[in-house]
Protein backbone atom coordinates (compact mmCIF):
# COMPACT_ATOMS: atom_id res chain seq x y z
CA UNK A 1 0.00 0.00 0.00
CA UNK A 2 1.32 3.44 -0.95
CA UNK A 3 0.93 5.13 2.45
CA UNK A 4 1.57 8.60 1.02
CA UNK A 5 -1.29 8.23 -1.44
CA UNK A 6 -3.58 6.86 1.29
CA UNK A 7 -2.76 9.66 3.72
CA UNK A 8 -3.21 12.37 1.07
CA UNK A 9 -6.22 10.68 -0.52
CA UNK A 10 -4.56 10.97 -3.91
CA UNK A 11 -6.09 9.37 -7.00
CA UNK A 12 -4.79 10.56 -10.35
CA UNK A 13 -7.03 10.92 -13.41
CA UNK A 14 -6.22 9.86 -16.96
CA UNK A 15 -7.02 11.42 -20.36
CA UNK A 16 -10.34 13.15 -21.03
CA UNK A 17 -12.94 10.56 -19.98
CA UNK A 18 -14.40 12.97 -17.43
CA UNK A 19 -14.96 15.85 -19.90
CA UNK A 20 -18.39 14.91 -21.26
CA UNK A 21 -20.15 17.39 -23.63
CA UNK A 22 -22.44 18.82 -20.94
CA UNK A 23 -19.48 19.41 -18.61
CA UNK A 24 -17.47 21.08 -21.34
CA UNK A 25 -20.42 23.36 -22.07
CA UNK A 26 -20.77 24.22 -18.38
CA UNK A 27 -17.12 25.30 -18.26
CA UNK A 28 -17.50 27.40 -21.40
CA UNK A 29 -20.76 29.00 -20.19
CA UNK A 30 -19.15 30.02 -16.89
CA UNK A 31 -17.09 32.55 -18.91
CA UNK A 32 -14.21 32.02 -16.46
CA UNK A 33 -10.71 32.50 -17.83
CA UNK A 34 -8.66 30.44 -15.36
CA UNK A 35 -8.89 26.71 -14.63
CA UNK A 36 -8.02 26.48 -10.94
CA UNK A 37 -7.16 23.20 -9.22
CA UNK A 38 -6.50 23.45 -5.48
CA UNK A 39 -5.71 19.70 -5.38
CA UNK A 40 -3.62 19.72 -8.55
CA UNK A 41 -1.72 16.43 -8.15
CA UNK A 42 -0.17 15.49 -11.49
CA UNK A 43 -2.01 18.32 -13.21
CA UNK A 44 -4.01 16.02 -15.48
CA UNK A 45 -7.24 18.00 -15.21
CA UNK A 46 -5.47 21.27 -15.88
CA UNK A 47 -3.86 19.82 -19.02
CA UNK A 48 -7.32 19.00 -20.34
CA UNK A 49 -8.68 22.41 -19.31
CA UNK A 50 -5.85 24.20 -21.11
CA UNK A 51 -7.23 22.79 -24.38
CA UNK A 52 -10.31 24.93 -23.76
CA UNK A 53 -8.06 28.02 -24.00
CA UNK A 54 -8.04 28.55 -20.26
CA UNK A 55 -5.11 29.71 -18.18
CA UNK A 56 -4.24 27.25 -15.42
CA UNK A 57 -3.35 27.58 -11.76
CA UNK A 58 -2.62 24.73 -9.37
CA UNK A 59 -2.07 24.28 -5.65
CA UNK A 60 -1.23 21.17 -3.68
CA UNK A 61 -0.13 20.01 -0.24
CA UNK A 62 2.47 17.74 -1.87
CA UNK A 63 5.27 20.09 -2.92
CA UNK A 64 7.11 17.29 -4.71
CA UNK A 65 4.58 17.66 -7.53
CA UNK A 66 5.83 21.15 -8.36
CA UNK A 67 2.84 23.27 -7.33
CA UNK A 68 2.60 26.19 -4.93
CA UNK A 69 1.95 24.82 -1.42
CA UNK A 70 -1.52 25.09 0.07
CA UNK A 71 -3.51 22.86 2.40
CA UNK A 72 -6.81 23.25 0.57
CA UNK A 73 -8.74 21.19 3.14
CA UNK A 74 -8.22 24.12 5.51
CA UNK A 75 -8.77 27.04 3.12
CA UNK A 76 -8.60 27.89 -0.57
CA UNK A 77 -7.64 31.38 -1.71
CA UNK A 78 -10.04 33.07 -4.12
CA UNK A 79 -8.76 34.06 -7.55
CA UNK A 80 -10.76 36.32 -9.89
CA UNK A 81 -12.15 34.67 -13.03
CA UNK A 82 -11.37 31.21 -11.69
CA UNK A 83 -13.40 28.04 -12.14
CA UNK A 84 -12.27 25.20 -9.91
CA UNK A 85 -11.76 21.97 -11.85
CA UNK A 86 -10.49 19.29 -9.54
CA UNK A 87 -10.38 15.76 -8.24
CA UNK A 88 -10.26 16.33 -4.46
CA UNK A 89 -8.91 13.74 -2.03
CA UNK A 90 -11.27 11.00 -0.82
CA UNK A 91 -10.82 9.25 2.49
CA UNK A 92 -13.52 8.65 5.08
CA UNK A 93 -13.07 8.81 8.81
CA UNK A 94 -13.79 5.07 8.99
CA UNK A 95 -11.42 4.19 6.14
CA UNK A 96 -8.61 6.28 7.62
CA UNK A 97 -9.03 4.47 10.94
CA UNK A 98 -9.08 1.05 9.25
CA UNK A 99 -5.93 1.88 7.25
CA UNK A 100 -4.25 3.25 10.39
CA UNK A 101 -3.73 6.77 8.99
CA UNK A 102 -6.42 8.55 11.02
CA UNK A 103 -3.84 10.56 12.95
CA UNK A 104 -2.74 12.16 9.67
CA UNK A 105 -6.23 13.44 8.77
CA UNK A 106 -7.99 13.67 12.15
CA UNK A 107 -7.62 17.45 12.38
CA UNK A 108 -9.78 17.88 9.27
CA UNK A 109 -12.65 15.95 10.86
CA UNK A 110 -12.44 17.59 14.30
CA UNK A 111 -14.54 20.63 13.37
CA UNK A 112 -16.59 19.09 10.57
CA UNK A 113 -20.01 17.43 10.37
CA UNK A 114 -18.83 15.30 7.43
CA UNK A 115 -17.29 11.83 7.46
CA UNK A 116 -15.20 12.10 4.26
CA UNK A 117 -12.59 14.70 3.38
CA UNK A 118 -13.99 15.23 -0.13
CA UNK A 119 -17.11 16.79 1.44
CA UNK A 120 -14.91 19.06 3.51
CA UNK A 121 -13.05 19.93 0.30
CA UNK A 122 -16.32 20.80 -1.45
CA UNK A 123 -17.20 23.30 1.27
CA UNK A 124 -13.82 25.01 0.91
CA UNK A 125 -14.13 25.10 -2.90
CA UNK A 126 -17.61 26.61 -2.85
CA UNK A 127 -16.45 29.21 -0.35
CA UNK A 128 -13.61 30.19 -2.68
CA UNK A 129 -15.27 30.27 -6.12
CA UNK A 130 -18.68 30.61 -7.77
CA UNK A 131 -18.05 27.80 -10.25
CA UNK A 132 -16.77 24.33 -9.37
CA UNK A 133 -16.34 21.11 -11.37
CA UNK A 134 -15.41 18.21 -9.09
CA UNK A 135 -14.83 14.50 -9.71
CA UNK A 136 -16.16 12.93 -6.52
CA UNK A 137 -17.56 9.58 -5.30
CA UNK A 138 -20.99 8.67 -6.66
CA UNK A 139 -22.18 8.13 -3.10
CA UNK A 140 -22.49 11.93 -3.04
CA UNK A 141 -25.90 11.61 -4.75
CA UNK A 142 -27.33 9.93 -1.65
CA UNK A 143 -25.42 12.10 0.82
CA UNK A 144 -26.86 14.83 3.03
CA UNK A 145 -24.40 17.42 1.75
CA UNK A 146 -25.73 20.82 2.79
CA UNK A 147 -24.93 22.77 -0.40
CA UNK A 148 -26.68 20.59 -2.97
CA UNK A 149 -28.80 23.63 -3.85
CA UNK A 150 -25.80 25.03 -5.69
CA UNK A 151 -25.57 21.98 -7.93
CA UNK A 152 -26.06 22.60 -11.64
CA UNK A 153 -25.61 19.03 -12.87
CA UNK A 154 -24.37 15.57 -11.93
CA UNK A 155 -22.80 13.22 -14.48
CA UNK A 156 -22.33 9.55 -13.61
CA UNK A 157 -19.15 8.22 -15.25
CA UNK A 158 -19.33 4.51 -15.98
CA UNK A 159 -15.89 4.44 -17.59
CA UNK A 160 -13.21 4.67 -14.91
CA UNK A 161 -11.23 7.94 -15.17
CA UNK A 162 -8.59 6.85 -12.66
CA UNK A 163 -5.27 5.10 -13.05
CA UNK A 164 -5.16 3.58 -9.59
CA UNK A 165 -8.66 3.03 -8.16
CA UNK A 166 -12.05 1.76 -9.30
CA UNK A 167 -14.04 4.00 -6.97
CA UNK A 168 -17.37 4.81 -8.72
CA UNK A 169 -17.43 8.54 -9.43
CA UNK A 170 -19.51 11.39 -10.76
CA UNK A 171 -18.66 14.83 -12.07
CA UNK A 172 -20.56 17.42 -10.05
CA UNK A 173 -20.91 20.93 -11.48
CA UNK A 174 -21.79 23.78 -9.13
CA UNK A 175 -22.57 27.41 -9.84
CA UNK A 176 -23.41 30.35 -7.59
CA UNK A 177 -27.21 30.24 -7.95
CA UNK A 178 -29.37 28.60 -5.26
CA UNK A 179 -31.92 26.36 -6.96
CA UNK A 180 -34.43 23.59 -6.36
CA UNK A 181 -33.47 19.94 -6.87
CA UNK A 182 -35.83 19.90 -9.85
CA UNK A 183 -33.40 22.21 -11.64
CA UNK A 184 -30.39 19.93 -11.07
CA UNK A 185 -29.72 17.86 -14.20
CA UNK A 186 -28.65 14.23 -13.92
CA UNK A 187 -26.70 12.52 -16.71
CA UNK A 188 -25.29 9.06 -17.16
CA UNK A 189 -22.23 9.49 -19.35
CA UNK A 190 -23.64 11.70 -22.16
CA UNK A 191 -27.32 10.81 -21.69
CA UNK A 192 -29.80 12.94 -19.75
CA UNK A 193 -31.64 10.86 -17.14
CA UNK A 194 -33.82 13.41 -15.37
CA UNK A 195 -33.54 15.90 -12.55
CA UNK A 196 -32.39 15.23 -8.99
CA UNK A 197 -35.91 15.70 -7.61
CA UNK A 198 -37.17 13.05 -10.06
CA UNK A 199 -34.58 10.58 -8.73
CA UNK A 200 -35.42 11.40 -5.12
CA UNK A 201 -39.14 10.98 -5.79
CA UNK A 202 -38.56 7.46 -7.07
CA UNK A 203 -37.12 6.32 -3.75
CA UNK A 204 -39.33 3.97 -1.79
CA UNK A 205 -39.32 3.63 1.97
CA UNK A 206 -40.43 0.65 4.07
CA UNK A 207 -43.64 1.00 6.07
CA UNK A 208 -42.97 -2.04 8.29
CA UNK A 209 -46.33 -3.59 7.51
CA UNK A 210 -45.10 -7.18 7.68
CA UNK A 211 -42.32 -8.73 9.78
CA UNK A 212 -39.23 -9.88 7.93
CA UNK A 213 -35.69 -10.62 9.04
CA UNK A 214 -32.59 -10.27 6.88
CA UNK A 215 -29.51 -12.49 7.29
CA UNK A 216 -31.55 -15.25 8.90
CA UNK A 217 -30.00 -18.65 8.13
CA UNK A 218 -33.45 -20.18 8.42
CA UNK A 219 -34.91 -17.84 5.81
CA UNK A 220 -36.34 -19.29 2.59
CA UNK A 221 -36.00 -16.21 0.37
CA UNK A 222 -32.58 -15.54 -1.11
CA UNK A 223 -31.33 -12.13 -2.18
CA UNK A 224 -28.28 -11.49 -4.33
CA UNK A 225 -27.91 -7.82 -3.40
CA UNK A 226 -25.15 -6.94 -5.90
CA UNK A 227 -24.64 -7.14 -9.64
CA UNK A 228 -21.91 -9.58 -10.56
CA UNK A 229 -19.74 -8.94 -13.62
CA UNK A 230 -21.73 -11.63 -15.46
CA UNK A 231 -24.79 -9.73 -16.77
CA UNK A 232 -26.97 -12.81 -16.21
CA UNK A 233 -26.30 -12.54 -12.47
CA UNK A 234 -27.66 -9.21 -11.38
CA UNK A 235 -29.50 -8.19 -8.19
CA UNK A 236 -32.27 -10.73 -7.72
CA UNK A 237 -34.77 -12.28 -5.32
CA UNK A 238 -35.35 -16.05 -5.58
CA UNK A 239 -35.70 -19.27 -3.65
CA UNK A 240 -32.38 -19.68 -1.91
CA UNK A 241 -31.62 -22.94 -3.75
CA UNK A 242 -31.86 -21.11 -7.08
CA UNK A 243 -29.07 -18.68 -6.21
CA UNK A 244 -25.53 -19.98 -6.54
CA UNK A 245 -24.11 -19.16 -3.13
CA UNK A 246 -22.86 -21.02 -0.07
CA UNK A 247 -25.53 -19.87 2.36
CA UNK A 248 -24.24 -21.95 5.28
CA UNK A 249 -20.81 -20.31 5.24
CA UNK A 250 -21.64 -16.93 3.75
CA UNK A 251 -24.50 -15.50 5.79
CA UNK A 252 -23.53 -13.50 8.87
CA UNK A 253 -25.23 -10.74 10.81
CA UNK A 254 -23.03 -8.24 8.94
CA UNK A 255 -23.66 -9.66 5.44
CA UNK A 256 -24.66 -7.03 2.88
CA UNK A 257 -24.01 -8.60 -0.53
CA UNK A 258 -26.17 -11.70 -0.10
CA UNK A 259 -28.95 -12.35 2.37
CA UNK A 260 -31.46 -14.97 3.44
CA UNK A 261 -34.77 -13.41 4.40
CA UNK A 262 -37.33 -14.87 6.76
CA UNK A 263 -40.79 -13.66 5.74
CA UNK A 264 -44.06 -15.49 6.35
CA UNK A 265 -45.53 -16.26 2.93
CA UNK A 266 -47.72 -19.28 2.25
CA UNK A 267 -46.11 -21.73 -0.15
CA UNK A 268 -48.85 -21.25 -2.76
CA UNK A 269 -48.02 -17.52 -2.98
CA UNK A 270 -44.21 -17.70 -2.95
CA UNK A 271 -43.59 -17.97 -6.71
CA UNK A 272 -45.86 -15.02 -7.54
CA UNK A 273 -44.38 -13.05 -4.64
CA UNK A 274 -40.84 -13.52 -5.98
CA UNK A 275 -41.87 -12.56 -9.51
CA UNK A 276 -43.62 -9.43 -8.28
CA UNK A 277 -40.65 -8.36 -6.15
CA UNK A 278 -38.29 -8.73 -9.11
CA UNK A 279 -40.73 -6.83 -11.33
CA UNK A 280 -40.81 -3.90 -8.89
CA UNK A 281 -37.00 -3.96 -8.69
CA UNK A 282 -36.65 -3.95 -12.49
CA UNK A 283 -39.10 -1.08 -12.88
CA UNK A 284 -37.24 0.93 -10.25
CA UNK A 285 -33.91 0.34 -12.00
CA UNK A 286 -35.25 1.12 -15.47
CA UNK A 287 -37.06 4.30 -14.43
CA UNK A 288 -33.92 5.77 -12.86
CA UNK A 289 -31.30 4.12 -15.07
CA UNK A 290 -29.95 2.50 -11.88
CA UNK A 291 -28.91 5.80 -10.30
CA UNK A 292 -31.25 5.21 -7.37
CA UNK A 293 -29.16 2.20 -6.32
CA UNK A 294 -25.81 2.38 -4.56
CA UNK A 295 -22.77 2.07 -6.83
CA UNK A 296 -20.45 -0.90 -6.48
CA UNK A 297 -16.84 -1.04 -7.63
CA UNK A 298 -16.23 -2.17 -11.18
CA UNK A 299 -18.55 -2.69 -14.12
CA UNK A 300 -20.48 -5.60 -15.54
CA UNK A 301 -19.20 -7.11 -18.78
CA UNK A 302 -21.60 -4.93 -20.76
CA UNK A 303 -19.88 -1.81 -19.38
CA UNK A 304 -22.70 -0.82 -17.02
CA UNK A 305 -21.78 0.03 -13.47
CA UNK A 306 -22.41 -2.65 -10.89
CA UNK A 307 -24.99 -1.74 -8.27
CA UNK A 308 -25.93 -2.82 -4.76
CA UNK A 309 -29.41 -3.01 -3.23
CA UNK A 310 -29.49 -1.83 0.37
CA UNK A 311 -31.70 -3.78 2.76
CA UNK A 312 -33.91 -0.77 3.51
CA UNK A 313 -34.95 -0.51 -0.14
CA UNK A 314 -35.16 -4.32 -0.40
CA UNK A 315 -37.62 -4.32 2.51
CA UNK A 316 -39.73 -1.65 0.81
CA UNK A 317 -39.79 -3.68 -2.43
CA UNK A 318 -40.92 -6.82 -0.62
CA UNK A 319 -43.65 -4.88 1.18
CA UNK A 320 -44.94 -3.51 -2.12
CA UNK A 321 -44.94 -7.01 -3.61
CA UNK A 322 -46.85 -8.32 -0.58
CA UNK A 323 -49.48 -5.61 -0.76
CA UNK A 324 -49.94 -5.75 -4.52
CA UNK A 325 -50.72 -9.47 -4.41
CA UNK A 326 -53.15 -9.07 -1.48
CA UNK A 327 -51.49 -11.96 0.32
CA UNK A 328 -53.53 -12.41 3.44
CA UNK A 329 -56.05 -9.80 4.50
CA UNK A 330 -55.32 -10.07 8.19
CA UNK A 331 -51.77 -8.73 8.57
CA UNK A 332 -51.63 -5.81 10.95
CA UNK A 333 -50.29 -2.65 9.34
CA UNK A 334 -49.65 -1.08 12.70
CA UNK A 335 -47.17 -3.84 13.57
CA UNK A 336 -43.79 -2.39 14.46
CA UNK A 337 -41.54 -5.24 15.43
CA UNK A 338 -38.29 -4.00 13.92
Amino acid sequence: MNSKKVILGQFFTRNEIWLRPQIKQFIIDSACKIAYDPFAGNGDLLKVASKLQLEVKGLDIDTSLGWEYNDSLLSIPHIPDGIIITNPPYISNYSASRKKVLSNVKNYFDNSCYDDVYLIALDKMLEAEDYVVAIIPETFINSVYKQKQRLYSVTVLEENPFVDTDTPVIVACFDKRIKSLKEVKIYKNDDYVGDLQFINDKRIEPQHIIPMTFNDKNGWLGLRAIDLTDISKQIYFDYKDNIDYDWDKGIKVSSRLYSLIDIDIEDKYKKDFIQKANSILTELRNNTQDIILSPFKGNMKNGKRRRRLDFRTARAILEKAYESLNIGDNYEKQLRLF
